[in-house]
């Protein structure tokens, strides 16, 4: 498969040339502690408690609207668990899920071709967001600080977009994604060591609702309440 931009993306790269302005409908971004979902729910907090066990106990019917986001989550959760190798896959809140993806096996070399790994396993993220098609999914991408600020800023825009432009490839509705790129700009770890610039090298996956999840739970809970 060639990661080419092609005509047909134009949708995609207008939202990865306007990265830090074009937001995803339904979902804006504040930062990584505050996300704002559909205005009929509450805000989430990273800092959330909240624990999603109850729901198994629970038939649909009678779940709330939080209850149904937190078992879409939980089942999307477990798919991407079983179907991402090695990259960590974790539960930050009950409408929260973050990835990371470690640019040193994701690509190859100091460039911005997957590798074979890399591949597969943007294959697999493709298939379950495909599978869990209300969701939505912000990618940041970043370098460590070894040459220019704008060698880094083009490398991490790069790479960004290669999974972005992979993941439209497969099939996810662009106006389910949003790409940004900060090059060597917010650190994880110091760039003086080796093992600090190698995790410094990373492009994280954030996977929240999407507007047409609570579309979706609001017409099930008319449904049921009819019935």
């Amino acid at each position: 498969m060639k990661f080419a931009f092609l005509k047909s993306r134009k949708k995609i790269l207008l939202g990865l040339v306007l990265g830090t302005t074009v937001s995803l409908d339904g979902c804006r971004v504040i930062n990584k502690n505050r996300i704002y979902t559909d205005e009929r729910w509450q805000t989430v907090q990273q800092s959330s408690t909240t624990s999603s066990r109850a729901v198994s106990d629970k038939t649909t019917s009678l779940l709330t609207a939080d209850e149904r986001v937190a078992q879409y989550f939980d089942q999307q959760l477990g798919e991407l668990r079983k179907q991402v190798k090695v990259s960590p896959v974790t539960r930050v809140n009950t409408k929260l899920i973050h990835i990371r993806f470690d640019t040193d096996s994701y690509f190859i070399g100091n460039s911005d071709i997957p590798s074979e790994f890399g591949k597969m396993n943007m294959a697999s993220l493709s298939r379950v967001l495909l599978s869990y098609p209300h969701t939505a999914v912000i990618m940041e991408s970043y370098t460590d600080a070894n040459g220019t600020d704008a060698y880094n800023d083009r490398l991490s825009f790069k790479r960004v977009a290669q999974v972005a432009n992979w993941l439209v490839l497969s099939g996810v509705a662009p106006n389910r994604l949003k790409a940004l790129w900060y090059g060597k700009r917010n650190p994880v770890a110091s760039n003086d060591i080796v093992d600090g610039q190698r995790m410094n090298r990373r492009v994280e996956v954030f996977i929240m609702p999407h507007k047409s999840l609570f579309d979706k739970i609001s017409t099930e809970m008319r449904v049921a309440g009819t019935n």
